[in-house]
This record gives C-alpha cells, sequence and structure tokens, in this order.
C-alpha cells in the first residue's frame, strides 16, 4: 500500500508579512504541483492531507480558498482524505466544503483511522476524548491488517522529538494504540516535521509543511508484514543541479493557462533554478489563434505579416527584468523555414526552434514513411538557422498517436551535434525517448531541461527530467551533459 502524506499549505491571497518563509500566497499552485506529479509518477492508492489548509479561518474567503484546494485535490486519481488544521475553519464549516471521511478508511489492506474533531489546547496542542481513544479498540475488531492514525497535531512519545507540539495526552493515546497493535501515527502541524519515530511496534510521522521551502510531502509504503518506508519529495529541485529552465510561456500563449511574469520570476527562486528563460511561440505571436491552432500558419510568409504582438512580449519581457533571459520559441514552417522576422531573431539570446507540425501529418490518412521524410528534410534547414535548442524532439509523431521512429534517433543525433543545437527533455504532453536521448549523450550532443509551461505549477518542474537524466548518465555526470546558458553565442 502507498500513501501520500502532506500538509500546511495556510493558502491566502496576499503575502505573509509576518512570516514571509510561509509561501501561502503560491498554495494553490505547490498543490497542483504536487498532484500532477503524484498522478503521474507515484500513482499512490491514497492520499491523506492533514490540515491548515488555509492562513486565516474567519477571513471572508475562507470559503471559497477551501474550495478552490478541493478543486484541486479532485484532479487525484485516487481517493484522499482530508481534515482541518487549526488555521481552517471549524469542522462543520470544513465538511460543508470537503468530504467528511469515514471513521475508518480502509485501503489495500490497511485501515485509516480519521480524528478530525480532536481538541486544540493551549501552546497549538491537542487532546483526544476518550471515547475516541477507544476507537482504536473498535478499529482492530476483525482487521488483522496495519492500522495508522491521522490527524493534524503531531502524535509521538514525549522526549523522543524535539516538535513542540504534542498531545496533552499523548502517553495515554499512545499506549491505547499499542495495546491495540497499531503500527502507525501520521500528522501535519510541525512545519519542520520528522519521520519514523520508534516506539516498540509503532512508527510516528509528522510531514513538513508544503508551503515551506523546499516544499516537501512524505511517500509512504507499507507491506503486508506492517514494515515500511518513508521518502521525502520535495518540489523544489535539488541544490545538487545547477538548472536552467529554458522553456516557460506567457499569458501571450493561445494554449497559456494562467502564466503570470512576476509569478514566473517568484517561482524560479523558489524552485531552485539557477536561470529560466521565457520563450514565447513566434506562430503565437505573429497569427492570431484561428490561423495558428488550424496550422495553416506552416505555409505562410511571415515577412507578409503587418502586424503581430511581439511589442506585448516585449514588454513582459521588460516586466521579469534581468532575473529572466530572453527567450523565444521559434515555429518551423514548411521546408523547415524559421517563423520568424530577422528584426526579432536578433532580439533573443535563448532561440529555441519546434517542429509542431508536418504537412504529412494534416492528411486524413498520412503515411509514417512521408512523414519521416519531411521530419528530416525540415530539420535539415531548420537545425542550420541559428536556433541554439531543439525542442520536444519527436514529439509531432506522438501527438499524432504515431509510433516512434527510432531509426531516426542515430541520423537526428548527428545532426544536432553537427549544428551545435542542444536537445531539450520535455514532459510537456510528452514522453521523452530515452535511447534517443542516450545516443545524444555518446555523441556529446548538449542536453537542456524545459518545462514547456503553460501553467504555473509546471515552471522549474523537474522531478521528471532529473530522473530521465539517472537512465542516461551517472548523477555525477548529470551538469556536465546540461546545456549553460553562458554557452550560446
Amino acid at each position: 500500500m502507498k500513501a501520500v502524506l502532506l500538509a500546511d499549505l495556510h493558502f491566502g491571497r496576499m503575502p505573509n508579512q509576518a512570516i514571509p518563509a510561509r509561501k501561502g500566497d503560491f498554495a494553490h499552485i505547490l498543490l497542483l504541483r504536487a498532484v500532477h506529479r503524484i498522478n503521474r509518477y507515484i500513482k499512490p492508492d491514497i492520499v491523506l492531507v492533514a490540515g491548515d489548509f488555509i492562513d486565516k479561518p474567519a477571513s471572508p474567503d475562507a470559503a471559497v480558498l477551501l474550495s478552490e484546494l478541493k478543486a484541486i485535490l479532485d484532479k487525484l486519481n485516487c481517493p484522499y482524505i482530508a481534515i482541518p488544521g487549526n488555521h481552517d475553519p471549524a469542522p462543520d464549516i470544513f465538511y460543508g466544503i470537503f468530504k467528511k471521511p469515514d471513521t475508518f478508511t480502509d485501503t489495500a489492506g490497511v485501515r485509516f483511522v480519521s480524528f478530525p474533531f480532536d481538541r486544540e489546547e493551549p501552546g497549538y496542542n491537542a487532546s483526544r476524548s476518550h471515547q475516541d481513544i477507544q476507537l482504536m479498540k473498535e478499529a482492530r475488531k476483525g482487521f488483522p491488517g496495519p492500522i495508522v492514525s491521522f490527524q493534524h497535531v503531531p502524535l509521538f512519545p514525549p522526549g523522543l522529538s524535539e516538535c513542540p507540539y504534542n498531545y496533552v495526552n499523548s502517553e495515554e493515546i499512545i499506549n491505547v494504540m499499542i495495546s491495540c497493535g497499531a503500527y502507525f501515527s501520521l500528522a501535519g502541524h510541525h512545519h519542520e516535521g520528522f519521520t519514523d519515530i520508534r516506539k516498540d511496534s509503532m512508527s510516528f510521522t509528522a510531514v513538513p509543511a508544503l508551503c515551506e521551502d523546499p516544499f516537501s510531502f512524505i511517500v509512504m509504503e507499507i507491506r503486508e508484514d506492517g514494515s515500511s518506508s518513508f521518502k521525502m519529495h520535495q518540489l523544489k529541485n535539488p541544490d545538487s543541479c545547477a538548472l536552467t529552465d529554458f522553456h516557460i510561456h506567457t499569458d501571450l500563449a493561445y494554449c497559456n493557462e494562467n502564466m503570470n511574469v512576476a509569478k514566473i520570476v517568484a517561482l524560479k527562486k523558489m524552485m531552485g533554478l539557477q536561470n529560466a528563460a521565457i520563450s514565447e511561440h513566434s506562430g503565437h505571436l505573429y497569427f492570431d489563434r484561428d490561423t495558428y491552432n488550424s496550422n495553416r500558419y506552416i505555409f505562410e510568409d511571415v515577412e507578409k505579416v503587418r502586424e503581430d504582438r511581439f511589442e506585448l512580449y516585449f514588454k513582459r519581457l521588460e516586466e521579469a527584468g534581468a532575473e529572466i533571459l530572453r527567450g523565444v520559441e521559434i515555429d518551423s514552417g514548411i521546408r523547415g523555414i524559421p517563423i520568424i522576422k530577422r528584426e526579432h531573431f536578433d532580439s533573443f539570446k535563448i532561440k529555441i526552434g519546434a517542429v509542431h507540425q508536418l504537412s504529412e501529418l494534416l492528411k486524413t490518412e498520412p503515411d509514417r514513411e512521408a512523414a519521416k521524410r519531411e521530419f528530416m528534410a525540415v530539420l535539415e534547414n531548420f537545425l542550420k538557422s541559428g536556433i541554439a535548442i531543439l525542442a520536444h524532439p519527436f514529439r509531432v509523431f506522438r501527438r499524432k498517436n504515431m509510433e516512434i521512429p527510432s531509426d531516426l534517433f542515430a541520423p537526428l543525433a548527428a545532426m544536432l551535434k553537427e549544428n551545435n543545437v542542444a536537445a531539450e527533455i520535455n514532459f510537456h504532453t510528452n514522453e521523452p525517448p530515452v535511447e534517443f536521448f542516450r545516443i545524444c549523450a555518446e555523441k556529446k550532443v548538449k542536453i537542456c531541461f524545459g518545462s514547456d509551461a503553460h501553467n504555473l505549477y509546471e515552471v522549474g518542474e523537474f522531478y521528471p527530467h532529473i530522473e530521465f537524466m539517472k537512465q542516461i548518465a551517472a548523477a555525477s555526470d548529470i551538469n556536465k551533459l546540461l546545456l549553460n546558458p553562458q554557452d550560446i553565442g
């Protein structure tokens, strides 16, 4: 059984002036980032959210904030249990928005016992009623598997942690739990967290706050014999990697969802990026939405375009300031002609080339071999145009539900090497082919990371990229393979 434990979002619209480290104004973005990672890569049986969803329970918009977080959690591909914390409204209000959990929730052979109604005590501690303590005995009746106690405030044997918060009657609670053969206690509340403190047969854990650096949650696995493992996930990238996100979009992208330049700048720092580049679609800046989305743009002569949105784009880059590198994602037209005017081409340090469409793939029944030939012919010209990075190689086939042409891996890697163009690892609606990037590494083709962010939660989300690179090279060699912005002429 695999469970994810997260807590303490402290969501609010404004930055926390009293506690700047508490990034509650980014809580919805952090939670969405966590949910997408959980769904795509972790795939647990259940998610446990241990309270303090919002920061100010008496705020007039408390219900709106809770509803916004619920909408994000509802995107999970697995069940979840939500319990309120001391920063949330009273349980009757809280459970007017969230589903009230059953006292016992059985998942994959494990029984979770939820305690959303424990009493708050002075010093941000808690107590549990005698009646609720006895629930552990009820939980054990007729159930042979592991039992987990789930609450907001940490529960642990006094003296075994420096955590300043606990249950004032913790010893009574724990003694009953041990006598019932309970295995685990899971909580939040203590923003520093602690993991797997042991007493006798029991394990005690409090997850760090999701709203504070490095924005962590815990993945817990419980095996049939009751043994367990805990893995800390952090949304922030590891300090050991000097990472650049070369591929971030703005609100000017037709497919943007919530992009905001000021928040991109903030997320660059929060997510531990050394550099970040805003790189908007050139086709979105030259053509109207219908022309672009209908794919007619690949046949258009960009020099005949009289009006464009580049001045608006330059304003976005000015808003970003020196913190952000100036980039552009240059669409490829028919025969590999870059869709960008020279006057604009010369304005950018980071030039990413992207093949988003092929004329063969626009046919009702495209021929795969013809598409392969066109793809290589387009790139033969496109890679000579002065671009520094090729975005999401081979994604154009995947989006047409065509088998990725692995016989083109080596020829394309050779072309990239010849033209000094880096290959981008990109997971946005994409699964990069490992073997292609292995060949790139062998040929000493530079590799770069791009989030291709169209939603703020994606900015610098490089967990999959780093895991992907481990299939290609030793961890110590990753930085050597990655493109450095300073190496771009």
